[in-house]
């Protein structure tokens, strides 16, 4: 009994990083400079910057290669679509 207490403990430490890593969601929207206000894009802003903290956090656990190259695609793919709007907040003046 008192061998299998060790190794139980040591089992369960040694899953707890892999029940760590999980892949952020992307903010489920983004919305349109052109007509949001300026506390919609902030908080655009906060979302899309949680979601990148959260990304850089998953590139450090996750081992697979394409499973982080997925992920930096879709973190590209986020923040130029954020750009995208900022541009056209900032142009509506």
């Amino acid at each position: 009994m008192k061998r299998i207490v060790p190794i139980a403990v040591l089992w369960a430490a040694a899953m707890v990083p892999a029940f760590g890593c999980e892949r952020p969601a992307a903010p489920t929207s983004i919305p349109d400079g052109a007509s949001a206000s300026k506390e919609d894009m902030l908080a655009a802003k906060k979302a899309v910057d949680a979601f990148k903290s959260g990304m850089e956090e998953y590139f450090t656990c996750e081992k697979s290669a394409s499973k982080i190259s997925s992920a930096q695609e879709e973190l590209v793919k986020v923040a130029d679509r954020f750009n995208v709007q900022v541009r056209a907040f900032k142009a509506k003046g």
